[in-house]
């Protein structure tokens, strides 16, 4: 086997693992068993240990990105049994995202990413006007000391004294306007964060429901939305060291677009269905995007 062809079946297997990582990021489900000997299987074949593919898949879901496995056996498999490794993948993924132990992680995460409302405290009008009023006063003590420093400095802060002193009286004075302006806008602050905080668990609430299954379907319904709009039959041209598509339009396309294209149509025909056949079992309403 060439390199070339080699290097071609490396990004294959990578590109298999990124349609699991699709799948599994949205994954939840119904108690599927596979056989222990299959799933060693699997590892072997791609040069992994299992806790190392087990952490890509709990990475993939938990946080969110996109993880690769170090398949460093990857040159020696077939490349009739893409599809084959594809199901297999996803069928160990399922099952293992269908265990207490990633449930128990999913709802940490949950919780650790869920919004906190802002501690911060409203002053009142008068604890508005005492703190600016000790601020003023301080001032005007410093100032008064630096005048002192000389003839100069004295001619150069004493202007910066009397405004200082004349803003303090009108300060003082109940119906001041600036310190009603500092009070609508401390009032003013606090409602934004109430706002805020109601907006930021909604989002949290969208991102991280409580029947996780939710999240499930939506992520899966989210690749099949996309992996339908992929020409699998796109030409590529040389590009220097790269190859780019024929048609710029494609050129442009989304990098996830991009690895489902490159992964191919034989592994997108085990993906689709098993994807389908998820969102059925799961039995929810995904959450709108």
């Amino acid at each position: 086997m060439t390199d070339r062809m080699m290097n071609l079946l490396l990004i294959k297997l990578k590109i298999i693992a990124f349609v699991l990582g699709l799948a599994l990021i949205s994954l939840f489900s119904f108690s599927f068993t596979t056989s222990k000997n299959l799933a060693d299987d699997i590892w072997k074949q791609l040069g992994i240990t299992k806790t190392q593919g087990t952490d890509g898949v709990k990475q993939s879901f938990l946080n969110g990105y996109l993880y690769y496995y170090g398949a460093k056996n990857a040159r020696n498999i077939a490349v009739g049994n893409r599809d084959a490794i594809a199901r297999d993948l996803l069928t160990y993924a399922r099952q293992y995202i269908s265990s207490e132990t990633f449930r128990k992680e999913y709802d940490l995460l949950r919780k650790q990413a869920k919004p906190v409302l802002s501690e911060r405290k409203v002053r009142t009008k008068e604890e508005i006007r005492k703190e600016e009023l000790d601020k003023l006063e301080k001032s005007v003590k410093e100032s008064q000391e630096i005048m002192k420093t000389g003839a100069e400095m004295e001619k150069i802060m004493k202007p910066v004294v009397e405004m200082n002193r004349k803003t303090i009286e009108e300060y003082k004075k109940p119906d001041n306007k600036t310190i009603e302006l500092m009070y609508q806008s401390e009032l003013a602050g606090a409602e934004q964060d109430k706002t805020y905080y109601q907006e930021s668990v909604a989002r949290w609430e969208k991102e991280y429901p409580a029947d996780y299954r939710q999240l499930v379907a939506a992520r899966l319904q989210k690749y099949l939305n996309l992996a339908a709009t992929v020409d699998f039959n796109a030409e590529l041209k040389q590009a220097g060291n790269k190859k780019k598509f024929v048609n710029p339009a494609y050129e442009s396309k989304a990098y996830d677009w991009k690895q489902i294209y490159r992964a191919g149509k034989e592994v997108y025909n085990v993906a689709k269905p098993f994807a389908e056949q998820w969102i059925k079992e799961l039995g929810v309403v995904a959450p709108a995007p």
